[in-house]
C-alpha cells in the first residue's frame, strides 16, 4: 500500500521548499508558472490532495457556502440545491445545507454563527417574510462585505443583498386570465398568503386578473394554506363539505395543486371538466400526475449560474444589492 504523502514529500520531489508548495497549491500570485507546474506534477505523482478546509481556515474563511432553504420538504428546493451544489463545485467551493423550516429563530441562529463557522458565503433561498431583527443583521453583514450574501426567491435588495426572484405576480395573472377565459368566474385561490413574500406576490397576480375582468373577489374562495400536499387536500375537502361552487383553482405551489387534485378525485369530480387546476414550480411529479398538472416552470439551472457569477464577481469587485427578475414559463398540460 502506498504511503500517504504530505507537503514535505511533495517539496522533496519537486525540489522546492514546503512553503513554496503551500503557495503553489493555494494559487499565490508570487509563484512562477514553472514552479507551479513542478509542484502540481509532484503532487499528482504522489497522489497528494491538499486539505481545502484547512487552507480556507488559514486564509480566515473556509471553502464552504451555506445554503439556507426555507423548507427542505418542498420539491423546488431539492432541484435548486442540486444545481447550486454543481455550480459551487466549479468554483472549488462546498455546500452546507441548512433547513430554516420557516423559523425566524433558525435564521437568527445561523446568522449569529456565520462568523464562527467561517463560511465563504451565504445563500438564502426562501419565500418567508423575515423579522425586523433578522433584516437588520442581514443589512449589517451585507454592508461589512466580509463574505457574499445572496437571496433567492425573495428580494432583500433594500438590505444591500443581491436578490434573484421570479415575477410570480405576472405568472399568476397570466394563468388566472387563462382560467377565466376557459372556465368563466368562480376561480378559487389556494396558497400561503400571510407571512410569505412569494405567496403575497402570487395572490396579487390572482387579484389583478380578477380585477381586469371586473370580477369581485369571493373571500370564501380564497384559502390560505401552507405549501403542502395535505394542506391542498384538506382545503379543497373543506370547501366541498361547505358546498362551495368553483370551476377552477389557482394553487400557490405544485404540492398544493396535487393535494387538491387528490381531494377532487376522491369526491368523483373530473379534472379539468368539473374543476381545472394550475400550480407553480413544475416539480418532477407534476408531469406524471393524472391528469398531468398545468403549472408555471422554474429555472434552477439559470439561478445556479447566476449565483456562481455573483460569487466570482464578489471575489473581484464585491457586489451591489441588485435585483434580477426571472419570468416563469407557463406550462400547459391536461389539468387546465
Amino acid at each position: 500500500m502506498r504511503k500517504k504523502s504530505g507537503i514535505l514529500e511533495v517539496a522533496r520531489q519537486a525540489g522546492v521548499s514546503s512553503a513554496s508548495v503551500s503557495r503553489a497549491l493555494s494559487g499565490h500570485p508570487a509563484v512562477s508558472d514553472n514552479m507551479k507546474a513542478r509542484v502540481l506534477a509532484a503532487a499528482a505523482d504522489l497522489g497528494f490532495h491538499p486539505n481545502q478546509m484547512a487552507q480556507g481556515l488559514r486564509r480566515g474563511r473556509s471553502t464552504t457556502v451555506g445554503l439556507l432553504v426555507g423548507d427542505i420538504e418542498q420539491g423546488v428546493y431539492a432541484s435548486l440545491t442540486k444545481e447550486i451544489q454543481a455550480a459551487l463545485e466549479t468554483l472549488g467551493l462546498d455546500l452546507l445545507l441548512y433547513n430554516l423550516g420557516h423559523s425566524h429563530d433558525r435564521l437568527k441562529n445561523i446568522l449569529a454563527r456565520s462568523d464562527s463557522l467561517q463560511l465563504h458565503g451565504i445563500i438564502i433561498a426562501a419565500s418567508d417574510t423575515f423579522s425586523e431583527d433578522n433584516l437588520a443583521v442581514l443589512s449589517r453583514k451585507a454592508a461589512e462585505q466580509h463574505f457574499p450574501i445572496l437571496a433567492i426567491g425573495l428580494s432583500l435588495h433594500e438590505q444591500g443583498v443581491p436578490s434573484i426572484v421570479y415575477d410570480d405576480s405576472e405568472a399568476v395573472t397570466r394563468s388566472v386570465t387563462h382560467l377565466i377565459a376557459t372556465r368563466g368566474p368562480g376561480i378559487a385561490y389556494l396558497g400561503r398568503i400571510g407571512g410569505s413574500a412569494s405567496g403575497t406576490k402570487r395572490f396579487s397576480g390572482y387579484k389583478a386578473a380578477l380585477a381586469a375582468h371586473g370580477i369581485q373577489i369571493d373571500q370564501r374562495l380564497v384559502w390560505d394554506a401552507a405549501f403542502r400536499y395535505r394542506a391542498g387536500h384538506d382545503s379543497v375537502e373543506r370547501a366541498l363539505d361547505m358546498g362551495l361552487a368553483f370551476r377552477a383553482i389557482q394553487a400557490g405551489s405544485d404540492e398544493l395543486a396535487l393535494g387538491a387534485m387528490a381531494a377532487l378525485n376522491a369526491r368523483g369530480l373530473r379534472i379539468p371538466e368539473d374543476v381545472a387546476i394550475v400550480g407553480i414550480g413544475n416539480i418532477e411529479s407534476a408531469a406524471y400526475s393524472s391528469p398531468s398538472l398545468t403549472t408555471h416552470g422554474a429555472a434552477p439551472e439559470a439561478i445556479a449560474r447566476l449565483v456562481a457569477e455573483r460569487l466570482k464577481e464578489w471575489q473581484s469587485n464585491g457586489i451591489a444589492g441588485e435585483v434580477i427578475t426571472l419570468s416563469r414559463p407557463f406550462i400547459r398540460r391536461a389539468s387546465a
